[in-house]
């Protein structure tokens, strides 16, 4: 898989994680969302093995843990095998498949039970099926300290419980804080001092205007959020005021009533005046252009540089920078959102299961995938997220420490799934070239979006 498809493959799952975890992101890609399912819940239930007691395990009993993992054999040896250091007694095995309705009916047809499943998906088909263990007891039973986790990381997981409850459904895999990648090149090009502080917003848009002109037949732009400053990070600064777009129990669409998204459209609203900062060309839209080095400052996520930029040649002159903030007193980046790895209610083998993620989760372990790049969960662990990409070329001399600076909000206290269906991501590149007011395109968007959340609801009759 080559590094820009790989990169998207990481896009479409976050985007995902995003616009239905924490509200704000409208990323949310077709390839990320779960199908509606082909059969009844009756009849899924009935494809789906009984649930199995849970025998009484020791610590050296030997035991093979299979984790349901949709990105090959290669990357799961790289994340998953050093566990079997922490825990000898345990073999850990690939089950090589995707968190959707059909695969996951398809492996329960062939009576294949992952204990652990990577739901990079979303949790709606593990919800249809039935497949979730709710880790509250098996915490409490093995002790295992939550506070080891952000505060906004956990209030993230329980928010997702859709009973309300706010159970734990699962332990984070990875969280991948957004800050700024800037072009040293640029910045000095327009006689500009590097953003080594942290900006708010609309010093971030003061900075665009200086540097989005032509210089030396060269088109530049001061910033770039997402393709065509128009999908994915573009809806970073509304997802910092960590607000619902829908109501979460009656799916009733809340944006021309709720001020964050307004106040969010009026920044937009100032970016996209500048002056040629959206490229009018739909060609060169579809692609990120920062790595062609004619942009300033790109908002998005730490591992950008490498799945985005990738050639250390090219990125030897970027940089990184913290997040921008709101300011008056809203300092807070998106929160804390993560797909989840859930033990499989079906599970023979719960309670060696919930080891080998406590494992997964252990200093040890994280360090290890710091070192390659994987964003670490423990991101209040100062000694892990410092080994961050180490063993990476492109970070290798890059302040990454910067998009660990600015602190994740508190999620609201139950994440509204209907969020999904609001795509503001897809909807900005009308907004940037519309010359409506803010107050009308948020009624159209609102019209459309309860045309689509009506279908869902029809769907799930």
């Amino acid at each position: 898989m080559n590094r820009r498809k790989r990169y998207q493959v990481i896009l479409a799952a976050f985007f995902l994680l995003f616009s239905a975890a924490l509200s704000a992101c409208s990323s949310s890609s077709s390839t990320g969302s779960a199908p509606p399912p082909s059969e009844t819940a009756k009849d899924s239930a009935e494809a789906t093995p009984s649930p199995a007691e849970t025998p009484k395990e020791t610590n050296d009993e030997p035991v093979t843990i299979k984790i349901l993992y949709p990105w090959g054999a290669d990357a799961f040896e790289q994340r998953y095998r050093g566990i079997e250091k922490l825990l000898p007694n345990v073999t850990i095995e690939l089950v090589d498949s995707q968190a959707q309705m059909d695969p996951l009916q398809e492996l329960n047809a062939q009576k294949i039970v992952p204990d652990i499943i990577f739901a990079n998906w979303g949790l709606d088909a593990l919800y249809e099926l039935d497949m979730i263990e709710p880790l509250d007891d098996l915490i409490q039973k093995h002790q295992f300290d939550l506070k080891a986790l952000d505060p906004s990381l956990v209030a993230s997981i329980r928010a997702m419980d859709r009973t309300g409850q706010g159970r734990i459904l699962g332990f984070p895999i990875q969280y991948s804080p957004y800050g700024i990648w800037y072009n040293k090149e640029v910045f000095d090009k327009f006689g500009i001092e590097y953003p080594t502080e942290r900006l708010t917003w609309d010093e971030v848009v003061e900075l665009a205007k200086q540097m989005t002109a032509e210089r030396d037949g060269v088109q530049y732009r001061g910033l770039e959020m997402g393709p065509g400053l128009a999908s994915g990070e573009v809806t970073v600064p509304l997802s910092q005021l960590a607000v619902n777009l829908t109501d979460p129990d009656t799916g009733e669409v809340l944006i021309d009533k709720e001020p964050a998204v307004t106040r969010y459209f009026e920044l937009m609203k100032k970016i996209y005046g500048i002056p040629g900062i959206v490229n009018e060309d739909p060609e060169a839209r579809k692609d990120y252009e920062f790595p062609k080095k004619n942009v300033g400052m790109i908002v998005s996520w730490i591992e950008y540089l490498r799945w985005g930029v990738g050639d250390p040649e090219v990125a030897a002159n970027m940089e990184a920078a913290p997040l921008p903030v709101w300011g008056d007193g809203e300092e807070s980046a998106p929160p804390a959102g993560s797909n989840l790895l859930v033990i499989n209610k079906y599970s023979e083998h719960k309670d060696a299961a919930f080891k080998v993620l406590t494992a997964y989760l252990s200093p040890e372990h994280q360090t290890e995938l710091a070192k390659i790049g994987d964003a670490p969960p423990l991101f209040n662990n100062k000694d892990v997220i410092s080994h961050f990409g180490e063993n990476v070329e492109v970070f290798q001399g890059k302040n990454v420490a910067a998009f660990y600076e600015t602190s994740p909000a508190l999620p609201p206290a139950k994440i509204s799934t209907w969020d999904q269906y609001v795509d503001i991501g897809g909807s900005m590149l009308k907004f940037s070239q519309s010359d409506m007011d803010i107050a009308s395109f948020l009624r159209q968007l609102k019209e459309e979006s309860e045309i689509k959340i009506k279908e869902a609801k029809k769907q799930k009759e």
